[in-house]
């Protein structure tokens, strides 16, 4: 997750653009005195939307996409004929700008090199032949607020206690009129202590001692356990596409910045840089 961010938010490198042919992005969507805007500009800033609203159809936007390339287009002329386009600063964005879009272009290229079919079907066989990323557990829980509770109800389960009935009985968590019964689930889908306790048990069996989450206190009880079918590659291949991409990534900048010589100033230096500007120009001022 985080290189992806990374690739959409520092590099602007969007990986889910629509699948289009080349031709159609280049189809002409409008003018500009007679300079053309062509409809990849459009799918570009759509690209730059919240993903809620990428996925609605095009025409809920669409005039509104194409006024914002035209309005930028005319401030963009009207600047090119004031004084802006020598102003130092200006030159320098620019410069920045046509970095980052260079840097968008080889690193989408490069990237793509990496997702191919062979690449996607060897990510799949991976992750079917890793069974324990899809393990699943069974298991029920009774919750209470304080720990002694929770000792007190695992004495009564080893003296008998039926755990469903015991659940329903002083549990109070929302699965306690269930009989504690939290149904199936893998890694990640609990908090981690609930999870390590859960899946260290035998089947069956439930915890020695209290388990203490935020939640409260857990006496948990395994029911279960069982491998969960893999999805099919055609259900996971957009995921598997991203996983790579992602590697592919952090491969590429791990190779730039290994043959690089980066020099970084801790922010430390920068805020004793700034704080002594700061003192020079009120120094100048008096």
């Amino acid at each position: 997750m985080i290189v992806s961010l990374l690739i959409i938010g520092v590099y602007g490198v969007n990986l889910t653009k629509p699948a289009l042919a080349q031709k159609y992005q280049q189809i002409v969507v409008a003018t500009v005195d007679g300079a053309e805007i062509q409809l990849d500009e459009i799918l570009d800033l759509i690209e730059q939307l919240p993903p809620e609203y990428q996925n609605e159809p095009l025409t809920n936007y669409y005039d509104q996409m194409v006024d914002r390339v035209i309005n930028v287009r005319l401030a963009a002329k009207a600047a090119e004929k004031s004084a802006l386009s020598d102003d130092p600063e200006v030159i320098e964005d620019m410069r920045v700008a046509a970095q980052k879009v260079l840097a968008d272009y080889w690193l989408r290229a490069e990237i793509a090199k990496s997702v191919t079919k062979e690449a996607i079907d060897k990510a799949y066989d991976a992750y079917v032949s890793d069974t324990a990323s899809r393990e699943e557990v069974k298991a029920s829980h009774i919750l209470v607020a304080d720990e002694q509770t929770a000792i007190s109800a695992i004495q009564k389960l080893e003296e008998g206690a039926d755990f469903a009935e015991l659940a329903r009985e002083i549990s109070t968590g929302p699965s306690g009129p269930n009989g504690g019964d939290l149904g199936y689930f893998g890694r990640g889908a609990m908090v981690p202590v609930f999870e390590q306790a859960a899946f260290a048990l035998d089947v069956g069996s439930f915890t020695s001692a209290p388990v203490q989450s935020q939640f409260g206190w857990h006496v948990i009880k395994l029911l279960d356990k069982r491998i969960a079918e893999a999805p099919s590659i055609e259900e996971m291949s957009p995921q598997l596409e991203l996983n790579i991409s992602n590697l592919s990534f952090a491969r590429l900048v791990e190779t730039l910045r290994a043959d690089a010589k980066i020099q970084k100033k801790p922010l430390s230096d920068i805020e004793a840089e700034w704080q002594q500007s700061q003192e020079s120009l009120e120094s100048s001022t008096q």
